[in-house]
């Protein structure tokens, strides 16, 4: 069984770290088959591309052309979107639930050429890695999707398939709380304990993993502890009382009597503001982020478009939102968590 903290936090490696491929396809067991379902079932595709090979018409090409396979590609979505915080990735889990997603297809596009797999997505986790998966790779994408086309001509497939859309459904709207957006902090704070959700090392011990994966999720685990150190480094001044804790979800947190989580999101600015419950002018091109500054708060400016951190305080019981007094986005976690905690700080000084 795989452990559930696999659910957890794939997103830190893609978001802070860089990494050029997919996290989740080196920890696929590849089999010559494809994965059941490929004609009946329906199908998420992520998409992931370099920046300097991007191409803005890609998935369209590949809808024109897994429609024509009878792949009912039902949604997109842009990996670094999936991962953009704690709430964001269990939110889009839970969609793609609802919508009885079963297979997921990553298409993988680097200046060294297009890598395209196929798994069968989980139950309690976004991939099910014990379940074996399917790859293709080319210089271009219709070379592995002629790949994809050949494969299926060898097998007896029943389709099922027969209201695939016409053309590529994105939903990037996601809205991380339902109850009340506040633009202030919790003044509890003072009384009650903050939990700070920590990003949560994945276990290499699985029965399923050989041992170059488990390798790969050790040099994983090593960036998540300095990640994890970094947190509490700078938290190391906050005068209250203060939980750094494993990321779990609201319920959990509210049984542990935990009332206020501290979690983050990573979206474009205009996504972000929508998230996080902001009025949007659809006259700014830019935003203006209050940063503090050796005590002193000034001013910061974002590009609309440009994907910012922003950090926030949800309250457990009831799922309302603690904005703060500032918008306080900023273009690396690191600062984005220094400028909430010590505008935090300073406002509950006064």
């Amino acid at each position: 069984m795989v452990n559930k903290k696999l659910i957890m936090l794939f997103f830190c490696v893609l978001t802070q770290w860089g990494w050029a491929q997919v996290f989740e396809t080196p920890l696929m067991t590849l089999s010559g088959n494809l994965p059941v379902g490929i004609t009946s079932d329906r199908v998420c595709v992520i998409i992931h591309q370099m920046p300097e090979v991007e191409d803005p018409s890609l998935a369209q090409k590949l809808h024109l052309n897994l429609k024509a396979m009878g792949i009912d590609a039902m949604r997109y979505l842009y990996y670094d979107q999936l991962y953009g915080g704690q709430d964001v990735y269990r939110k889009t889990f839970a969609s793609l639930q609802k919508r009885d997603i079963g297979l997921l297809m990553f298409v993988e596009v680097s200046t060294q050429g297009v890598t395209l797999t196929l798994a069968r997505m989980g139950t309690a986790t976004w991939v099910d890695f014990e379940a074996k998966a399917w790859q293709a790779k080319g210089q271009t994408i219709n070379q592995v999707l002629i790949r994809l086309a050949n494969k299926m001509k060898t097998l007896d497939l029943p389709y099922s398939n027969y209201l695939i859309p016409q053309g590529p459904e994105f939903n990037t709207r996601v809205r991380l709380f339902s109850g009340t957006h506040f633009p202030r902090y919790p003044t509890q704070l003072k009384r009650f304990p903050l939990a700070v959700s920590l990003f949560s090392s994945l276990p290499a011990d699985g029965t399923f993993l050989n041992d170059e994966q488990r390798a790969y999720l050790s040099q994983y685990n090593e960036r998540v502890a300095l990640k994890n150190a970094r947190i509490q480094e700078i938290f190391s001044d906050y005068p209250y009382k203060v939980k750094f804790l494993e990321d779990q979800s609201d319920a959990a947190y509210s049984k542990n009597r935990y009332q206020y989580v501290l979690r983050y999101a990573y979206m474009p600015g205009d996504e972000l503001r929508t998230a996080l419950g902001y009025e949007l002018d659809p006259s700014q091109t830019q935003y203006i982020s209050t940063v503090p500054v050796e005590g002193n708060r000034t001013l910061k400016t974002l590009e609309k478009q440009k994907k910012v951190y922003k950090f926030y305080i949800q309250k457990t019981a009831n799922s309302d939102l603690y904005a703060g007094r500032y918008y306080d986005a900023d273009e690396t976690w690191e600062d984005a968590l220094y400028n909430f905690k010590a505008l935090m700080m300073a406002q509950f000084q006064k």
